[in-house]
């Protein structure tokens, strides 16, 4: 029943893994670009810090820090077979994403609609400032709104860098509820072709000392949580250049086993014991051909195990074993046909199975798994300063392989969905780009409300 649990020798692999990542050195300080003065790179950071957040920021999944949804938490009653779809329309392509991660400070925003009521969108900023003598201090904010999240993820974080290339970062997060706080210290060493950084975080890092040391009053709190072994995360990063043509990107992070009891205070032994595990690997591989012409290689994979059991007094629904499992691998390729105009490509596989297993034979199992192809490919026009455009042709052909109906969803997620995005905006200088798209249905599924309409969205970027 156990068999996918993270057993001792993956945990041992994956610590392995993420100390090499460490073992490398990252790039020199951010400066600050915009989208379209770069270079052109595909990156996996985006990937990397959404999989992150999700343990990092547990409080954010609908339903809370104790969802039953689990920790991936893919499915959901209000997503649509189209969901993927839009996710691939609405956020940022493969050199604004770089753009986005090489630049030292900024905001941008990304939003588009899921169906005639509903919008998904995206919010982050950063902003550091230098303190002397090789220190800085920043503040980040990660805003998310989905049908399986709700976030707001404010840190504030701290770097010493020293000559010529070792530095330290510590930091926390900060929020209302404060049971959820964490705390995290790491290092790292960087030149001028990379920068590789472990850290080591203590997620939930107030909780034992303000649910079983301060108290909190049940009339403020009918449920308490007591980790009985603490949540600690470890994540390691890699970006380096070799020679003049070659990159690589590498990320992963391991959660150590957890283990906690939530209860509610007036009757201790009504409640659940649950253990989590959590690990995720990704790594890049780029080649410039030439300045105009770059090729990539990707892959990615997470695991959560949620292993949940009722207290003496607890629901026979709380005794259950949940397994999610999301795998990518893939390719792009991007090309400069001409000062002003781009080609961005990709195309990946993607599995995602899911198990959950009721011991107790109350609640439905779930053996599911689906498969897609997912991929997108966009002329775009790019003036450095004025009018910008880009035409799409994007797709999420997927299949239930088994498990029809087994998850959350609005209806069946296999479907073959396909569109055309026409989008175009405004260069305002080097620093702020602004863009909106109109999607044109292929697959002529009620989406469209019958005619070629299927969907908008919008996105602007600020670099500083």
């Amino acid at each position: 029943m156990n068999a996918g649990r993270l057993g001792p020798a993956v945990r041992l692999t994956l610590c392995t893994a993420l100390l090499g990542l460490a073992s490398l050195p990252q790039p020199a300080r951010a400066q600050t670009v915009s989208a379209d003065s770069v270079q052109l790179h595909g990156t996996i950071k985006d990937w990397a810090e959404q999989t992150w957040l999700l343990i990092a920021d547990r409080g954010a999944a609908d339903g809370g820090r104790l969802t039953n949804r689990g920790i991936l938490i893919r499915f959901h009653e209000r997503i649509d077979d189209e969901y993927a779809l839009d996710l691939i329309s609405t956020t940022f392509g493969l050199t604004d994403t770089y753009a986005w991660w090489q630049s030292a400070g900024g905001a941008r925003f990304w939003g588009g609609s899921t169906n005639d009521q509903d919008l998904v969108s995206g919010f982050q900023l950063k902003a550091p400032v230098q303190l002397g003598r090789g220190w800085q201090a920043g503040v980040r904010f990660d805003n998310e709104s989905t049908p399986a999240i709700k976030r707001n993820y404010l840190r504030i974080g701290f770097r010493k860098d020293w000559k010529p290339g070792p530095f330290i970062v510590f930091g926390g997060s900060l929020d209302a509820f404060k049971p959820e706080m964490d705390l995290w210290a790491g290092a790292g060493f960087k030149d001028r072709n990379g920068e590789a950084k472990v850290t080591a975080s203590w997620l939930d890092a107030f909780n034992d000392a303000i649910y079983q040391g301060l108290g909190v009053w049940e009339g403020f709190a009918d449920t308490a949580i007591d980790y009985e072994r603490q949540s600690f995360a470890l994540r390691a990063s890699v970006e380096r250049r070799i020679g003049k043509h070659f990159r690589i990107e590498a990320d992963g992070a391991l959660l150590l086993p957890t283990r906690f009891d939530a209860y509610v205070q007036v009757e201790p032994d009504s409640g659940f014991r649950q253990e989590e595990d959590f690990a995720s690997l990704g790594g890049l591989i780029e080649w410039a051909f030439t300045p105009r012409v770059t090729v990539g290689a990707f892959a990615t994979w997470v695991q959560a195990i949620t292993d949940r059991a009722p207290l003496p007094a607890g629901l026979p629904e709380d005794d259950y074993y949940l397994s999610e499992e999301t795998t990518r691998v893939g390719g792009y390729a991007l090309w400069q046909i001409a000062l002003r105009w781009r080609v961005e490509t990709w195309l990946a596989r993607e599995w995602r199975p899911e198990l959950r297993d009721f011991r107790g034979g109350v609640g439905d199992d779930v053996d599911y798994e689906d498969r897609a192809w997912r991929g997108q490919a966009a002329l775009g026009y790019r003036a450095l300063s004025g009018f910008r455009a880009d035409a799409a042709f994007e797709m999420d052909r997927r299949d239930v392989i088994r498990g029809d109906g087994q998850v959350p969803a609005t209806q069946s997620l296999g479907r073959h969905n396909a569109r055309i995005r026409l989008e175009a905006g405004w260069n305002f200088g080097t620093r702020f780009r602004l863009a909106a798209g109109y999607r044109i249905d292929l697959d002529g599924d009620e989406h469209s409300h019958g005619d070629w309409y299927d969907g908008a969205h919008g996105r602007f970027t600020l670099h500083w």
